[in-house]
């Protein structure tokens, strides 16, 4: 562009100093409307939570390893029990020696194996049975340990009851497992004596929310239902105070 108008420039000098002062600022500007020059842009900002959908589901979302649980030795009186909770810390407990507990952690070693170690340093490996839902550890395994469902817990149809059910209570915040029994309609009826905050979740064994079965501020007494099918699933519960949990298939 501004060769081009050098050479219209050249070419008429006889028009005058006036013409050619006018071509020069028509060639400056020219320049300048055609430059390539860029002017710096401000970086993009990036909003953290944009990958979060506006309907909660990315916070709705659990993680939770199906060994997560209370585990009892076999028989009506238990002697022995270990529990993994979700922060991948164990404890182990013997009913026959109440002041004797062991502490530890847990990670999962594949296969359904999970590697127990206690705060003395003694390591012990555990297999969990998906089929019967048990575990055993690995240098024992003719002694099988199954899931405990809460202090109180009864399974199975008997006279004068509606069908399967279990109560689960504790203090405090706690991840309860509990196993639908059977398909149908489960009855969840909650009760909760503290005077802040009680909040339960009912999810699914992959750490899906299915229902809020409570939401309240103080003493509270509810009863919600919920269609579930056959399988495992979790009671996460908030709370400051006792309460108790009674699930039962109509």
């Amino acid at each position: 562009m501004i060769m081009l108008s050098v050479c219209h420039i050249s070419n008429l000098k006889g028009t005058g100093p006036l013409v050619l002062i006018v071509l020069c600022i028509l060639t400056v500007l020219a320049a300048g409307c055609t430059g390539t020059g860029t002017t710096p842009q401000s970086p993009a900002v990036t909003n953290p939570l944009s990958s979060v959908t506006s309907s909660g589901s990315a916070a709705s979302k659990l993680s939770f390893d199906p060994i997560v649980g209370v585990w009892r030795s076999p028989g009506a009186v238990y002697k022995f029990e270990i529990s993994f909770d979700v922060n991948g810390k164990t404890e182990e407990t013997y009913s026959s020696v109440p002041h004797v507990y062991y502490n530890g952690t847990w990670i999962p070693a594949g296969d359904n194996m999970y590697l127990v170690t206690r705060e003395t340093g003694e390591k012990t490996l555990w297999i969990h049975d998906m089929s019967a839902n048990t575990i055993y550890k690995q240098e024992a395994p003719s002694i099988v340990y199954s899931l405990y469902q809460g202090t109180s817990m009864s399974a199975g149809r008997s006279a004068g009851t509606a069908g399967s059910s279990a109560v689960f209570s504790g203090t405090g915040n706690m991840v309860v497992p509990f196993t639908a029994t059977e398909s149908g309609l489960w009855v969840f009826t909650t009760n909760y004596s503290g005077q802040s905050n009680f909040i339960v979740w009912l999810g699914d064994n992959q750490g899906n929310r299915l229902a809020l079965l409570a939401n309240e501020i103080g003493i509270y007494s509810g009863v919600k239902p919920q269609k579930l099918d056959a399988g495992k699933y979790y009671l996460n519960v908030t709370a400051s105070g006792p309460w108790t949990i009674q699930a039962s298939v109509s």
